[in-house]
């Protein structure tokens, strides 16, 4: 079973739309906004990358004309990110181009975590701290013991007791470093270690363990312009373990896996793949990405997937986004089953279209996006199919800039009388509890494959560093055999499999720390209340997640 990563903060969010706030909003002036711009690096279109960021705003301090700089970030209608460099003018030039800043270049820790910094280089510490309290009533809907049969991570499962309510924690440290080779190409390198623990009774044990590992490990280079017209030409390389996802993650989100021995099951600090090889093109609003990937799987259920991906996204109207991928597995471990046959992942081919109306920045208006999916395999008859249609509207001037949306996903399941084989395979999907983890609860047990899923949610933001996001869930099989899911769920008398209330609220303190807090409450539908012979309880989880950043 694969758990998917956090929603506690905006990593790998879609980047909206980037402005600059000069002395706050009391200065225009567009040569000083476009320095910013190009020192910050960060554009539209891009994923989210705290890390990242904090390097870059390092270079728009180096600015002659910057006081001060920081950046905040804000979610947009649709659940993408916008960011916002605020900087303050400084008073007099700064003649920076013969100072470096930082511990090893003065011995002061008054720059922390920035350890060096000059006009060409950026070395920069990165700590990282995620906590979690969470707490189960009625886990697996009380049955325990039913759901999670055949699954080698259950080594004493949650769920049979009541409540049960565990500390999750981990401390991320590492180094990042970018420095200018020349004044179009820079070469970049980032190390890091994660140790992680988990004390009390979790999903699958009560066994408190800690465990420590590498995380990132990777190094590239990365060549780029700005036109006189503000266009941008950027070619990227890159080769080790870092995070990876396309879109907002429906077939590739998770690189990594957290839970077993590796602890930390919920707060899920780590995302960086075993091994990544990632070349990226950039032509203004169009983006070209090749990679091969090896996820960093748990090693008591290693499938050793290899993914080799082509990607593209681009922009054909300012609002209007379209994305096309195709994947191929040429090798996994990982099998599929029928009633009379196994086959495997190895050979699987994968190709998908994307679509999105981008709500307006500025005022009220509707939003669009839709992604179709298909599945085929060069060694036998295969054709699964997946996809999503969201729509949404953002009332911008309304109190608390409500968004409200519905979206309608699918996913094949495997028709026994016929000879092809449908189940679609849900790869390394993940994300937040507004993407690809449908239902807090509920996708512990019902995974994306073979369901039909129907998401109500609202978008809150009461206040600038609040937001508030309910959904309403209503999941369905897509077909009766469920051969390949949850084992006491391999064959359903029913398509009913539920509805899932939850309500998750963030809290934005700063770009650096970041408080979660959610609840779910789930009930189990006609076909599972049947595979447990109607002795079953409705599942209620609550958890507060604390993310700390220096």
């Amino acid at each position: 079973m694969r758990l998917a990563t956090t929603d506690g903060d905006y990593s790998g969010r879609r980047v909206e739309a980037v402005s600059v706030i000069l002395d706050d909003g009391a200065i225009e002036n567009s040569t000083y906004r476009d320095a910013v711009i190009r020192a910050f690096a960060t554009y539209p279109d891009s994923y989210f990358d705290p890390m990242r960021s904090q390097m870059m705003l390092n270079k728009v301090k180096r600015l002659k004309f910057v006081g001060h700089a920081e950046y905040q970030t804000q979610t947009s209608g649709n659940g993408d990110v916008e960011l916002i460099v605020r900087v303050k003018l400084s008073d007099q030039a700064k003649p920076l181009g013969e100072q470096a800043m930082g511990w090893l270049a003065d011995r002061s820790w008054k720059d922390f975590p920035v350890l060096y910094a000059d006009d060409k280089s950026v070395l920069r510490a990165k700590i990282e701290n995620k906590s979690m309290v969470f707490s189960n009533t009625n886990a697996f809907f009380g049955r325990p013991e039913i759901l999670t049969s055949g699954n080698p991570l259950a080594q004493s499962p949650s769920g049979s007791h009541g409540t049960d309510t565990w500390l999750e924690s981990s401390v991320e440290a590492g180094l990042y470093g970018l420095s200018a080779v020349t004044e179009r190409i820079s070469v970049f390198a980032a190390g890091s270690y994660i140790a992680s623990g988990s004390w009390g009774p979790e999903l699958f044990t009560d066994a408190s363990r800690t465990h420590g590992h590498a995380e990132d490990a990777y190094a590239g280079v990365i060549g780029s312009n700005t036109t006189a017209q503000g266009g941008i030409r950027q070619m990227s390389l890159l080769y080790g373990r870092k995070a990876f996802q396309i879109d907002n993650g429906m077939i590739l989100r998770l690189s990594s896996a957290n839970g077993g021995a590796r602890a930390a099951l919920q707060s899920n600090p780590r995302n960086a793949a075993d091994q990544l090889m990632h070349a990226q093109f950039t032509y203004d609003a169009h983006k070209l990405d090749l990679f091969r990937l090896n996820p960093d799987e748990l090693e008591e259920i290693d499938s050793k997937t290899i993914i080799n991906g082509i990607n593209y996204e681009g922009r054909l109207l300012p609002q209007l986004r379209l994305g096309g991928m195709a994947l191929q597995v040429p090798s996994s471990n990982f099998s599929y089953y029928t009633n009379t046959a196994v086959y495997s992942r190895a050979g699987l081919r994968v190709t998908d279209i994307r679509l999105a109306l981008d709500p307006s920045l500025s005022g009220s208006g509707l939003y669009m996006r839709a992604e179709l999916a298909r599945q085929t395999h060069r060694d036998f008859d295969m054709d699964a199919r997946a996809g999503y249609v969201e729509a949404g509207y953002q009332f911008h001037h309304a109190p608390w800039r409500p968004t409200v949306s519905y979206r309608y996903s699918s996913f094949s399941g495997d028709n026994p009388n016929t000879a092809t084989f449908e189940r679609w395979d849900p790869l390394f999907a993940g994300g937040g509890g507004d993407e690809w983890v449908q239902g807090l609860n509920q996708y512990k047990v019902v995974q994306t494959s073979n369901v039909v899923a129907h998401r109500f949610m609202a978008r809150l933001q009461p206040g600038p560093r609040w937001e508030l996001t309910p959904q309403f869930w209503i999941f369905k099989a897509a077909t009766l055999n469920n051969l390949g899911g949850a084992q006491a769920l391999s064959l359903y008398s029913d398509k009913d499999l539920g509805r899932e209330l939850n309500l998750t609220a963030r809290y934005v303190a700063s770009p650096g720390l970041i408080f979660v807090f959610s609840t779910a409450y789930t009930q189990p539908g006609a076909a599972i209340r049947q595979s447990l012979n109607s002795d079953y309880k409705n599942w209620f989880s609550a958890s507060a997640l604390m993310i700390a950043r220096f």
